[in-house]
């Protein structure tokens, strides 16, 4: 049926119908409203998230060694991979934007010279 509702151009959006309780929370109504989080080029990175998340738990000693004294060593090297694919990830989204700008511009502010006198 979607199949056919997206042949006319009928959005999930414009078959919503809030009046209807039964559902309301299904899949199918929550998928009708985009968040920032379904855009690619605007998505935060759950990455980065991730690392901002542990480092401010590393500020609060208390809470950091609640949170992590029952994880095992090799949960902890997984964890600082997560985090080194975070700076990773985020090096890459940054020069995807710069090369979505045109790439980088470099500003000649030099004369090259045309002569040279080794004399």
């Amino acid at each position: 049926s979607s199949g056919i509702n997206a042949e006319y151009g009928v959005s999930k959006l414009e078959q919503f119908d809030p009046s209807d309780v039964n559902g309301l929370f299904d899949l199918d109504h929550l998928e009708c409203f985009d968040t920032v989080l379904d855009d690619e080029d605007t998505a935060p990175c759950e990455f980065a998230t991730f690392k901002r998340l542990l480092e401010f738990l590393s500020q609060n000693k208390g809470s950091h060694e609640v949170l992590l004294k029952s994880v095992d060593e090799q949960v902890r090297k997984d964890m600082a991979g997560l985090v080194e694919y975070a700076d990773k990830e985020a090096a890459r989204r940054q020069s995807e934007r710069i090369e979505n700008q045109g790439g980088y511009n470099f500003q000649n502010s030099f004369t090259v010279p045309t002569q040279f006198n080794f004399g």
